[in-house]
């Protein structure tokens, strides 16, 4: 009984298998908020250019 539980605890590629895990989902985390920052930024790009063209074509 011993020696089964010493070679389970000496295992380490169930450990391995979590550390992959644990860094796919924070790669997913960073590039969801790294999206959400991105879609604001070029969506505030877009209402600065469309703000700017009007005020262009109302003073002509």
């Amino acid at each position: 009984m011993k020696t089964l539980l010493l070679k389970i605890f000496r295992n380490h590629s169930g450990a391995t298998a979590v550390e992959y895990g644990l860094l796919i989902s924070l790669i997913g985390l960073a590039a969801t908020f790294g999206m959400k920052n991105f879609t604001e930024a070029l969506y505030n790009l877009y209402v600065t250019v469309d703000e700017g063209t009007k005020q262009r074509t109302n003073a002509d």
